[in-house]
């Protein structure tokens, strides 16, 4: 699992995580806040991309995670989840037409079951921080309470 996941403080992020106010994405823990994310990678043009894209393709298609099923499309209207989808105004990793087409039914359904499980995710993280103790707790003490296992 730890190719699946890196773990970044704040400052890693660009203005809209670092401006998180409530912390949420944010899980406390000994050396600081960290959020768990993919990890990332300098792309041949420098800039960021997926660890798992290799030529502009996803070396682990078969096993990528939920938010790679619907990348790189989302809602017009995040809150509208039945609305029109839309390409990515700046997606990030790998190059895609800017009129490609795409039936919106998965992404539709994939965009729903994410925000489900970042609905739980975020509960069991605000859970978790409320925990005094949870400061002087590891990333692994924090990966077990939610029910994943680090190795």
């Amino acid at each position: 699992m730890s190719t699946f996941l890196a773990f970044y403080r704040a400052p890693d992020f660009d203005q809209t995580l670092r401006d998180d106010q409530n912390g949420q994405y944010f899980f406390r823990a000994k050396g600081g806040p960290f959020a768990v994310c993919l990890p990332r990678v300098e792309l041949p043009d420098g800039d960021p991309g997926c660890v798992f894209l290799e030529g502009n393709l996803c070396s682990v298609h078969l096993y990528r995670p939920l938010v790679c099923h619907q990348y790189p499309f989302q809602p017009k209207d995040p809150l509208d989840t039945e609305g029109p989808f839309q390409l990515k105004d700046d997606p990030c990793f790998g190059k895609h037409a800017v009129d490609e087409t795409v039936d919106e039914r998965p992404a539709r359904q994939n965009f729903r079951l994410l925000q489900e499980q970042q609905d739980e995710y975020l509960e069991r993280v605000r859970e978790w921080n409320a925990d005094p103790s949870s400061d002087v707790k590891t990333i692994e003490n924090f990966l077990s309470f939610v029910g994943l296992q680090w190795g």
